[in-house]
């Protein structure tokens, strides 16, 4: 335990010594910022009007919206941007150099795992304190106690599966080279797959269902369901059930899928399940990479 909680401190400080990598980490997120000031927002706006009436409420909705996919999304570039400390210790030898010390290979490979974790809590944690300001200083309102609970349960939960799934990506990438493409890829790929660049209702079926089927926008959705509850009820008060429904499918509040609606319990499963078949994955290719 001592080993590794050393080993936890060494690599947490040599993230937070690298600012630049720090930076990148977060460019995805800021990205989706820009792109929701330019005209996300008013095109998330304009077709709401087209169902109820303008209300001030409808703007707190939207930035709800997007707060969700936000922190879905730090989750995962936080933790991969953890794991490059890994790739830089594989190909600068590093790695090596702790074996002459009395460490197992699976310490030190589950000391990046537990930073990568702690890392991407921390900076979840900070966004949610920014989103939340960000959301008064627009006319919204704090999360209630209860919400709140809820909100930071699906951010460790996110977090974990964030961690999992990366420690999976990065064990096929052996150099920084690799590593920074990977990163590149996950980053752009991941404001589509969590249905944040682009409403998932305007997306042509084979990728609605991608989107469906990719675990990660599972936890944009839980977080969706968990800011929006008290707004969305304000909003689409006295509308047509049939055109909240609409509005919740088109945004990825909900997902159909084959003409159901997938349950707030079937996301936690499948989130559930690819935690852990992801974990056993990855020690599986891990001992066969160290035998």
């Amino acid at each position: 335990m001592e080993a590794l909680m050393s080993l936890l401190q060494r690599n947490n400080k040599v993230f937070r010594r690298d600012k630049t990598q720090v930076f990148f980490s977060l460019l995805s997120v800021i990205i989706v910022i820009v792109l929701y000031a330019v005209f996300l927002q008013k095109m998330q706006v304009d077709a709401i009007e087209q169902m109820t009436e303008a209300t001030p409420g409808m703007v707190t909705m939207v930035n709800e919206w997007l707060v969700a996919g936000l922190l879905s999304m730090i989750a995962v570039s936080t933790t991969l941007a953890a794991f490059g400390i890994a790739v830089k210790d594989t190909e600068s030898k590093a790695t090596a150099d702790f074996l002459t010390a009395p460490i197992s290979r699976a310490t030190i490979q589950f000391s990046y795992v537990l930073n990568a974790f702690v890392i991407g809590c921390i900076f979840s944690f900070i966004a949610l304190i920014g989103c939340e300001i960000f959301i008064v200083a627009t006319g919204g309102e704090l999360l209630s106690f209860g919400a709140l609970i809820k909100v930071i349960s699906i951010l460790l939960l996110s977090v974990l599966l964030a961690s999992v799934f990366n420690v999976f990506l990065v064990l096929f990438v052996h150099t920084q080279n690799s590593f920074s493409t990977l990163s590149t890829i996950v980053g752009t790929a991941l404001g589509f797959l969590c249905g944040v660049y682009v409403p998932i209702g305007v997306l042509p079926s084979f990728a609605q269902n991608l989107v469906m089927y990719f675990p990660i926008s599972h936890t944009t959705l839980l977080l969706r369901n968990a800011f929006m509850e008290n707004s969305i009820s304000k909003v689409f008060d006295g509308v047509p059930a049939s055109h909240l429904e609409a509005y919740k499918v088109n945004y990825g509040i909900v997902y159909e899928l084959n003409g159901h609606l997938l349950s707030t319990t079937t996301s936690i499963i499948v989130i559930l399940v690819t935690i852990v078949v992801l974990a056993i994955l990855s020690v599986i290719i891990f001992k066969k990479k160290n035998k």
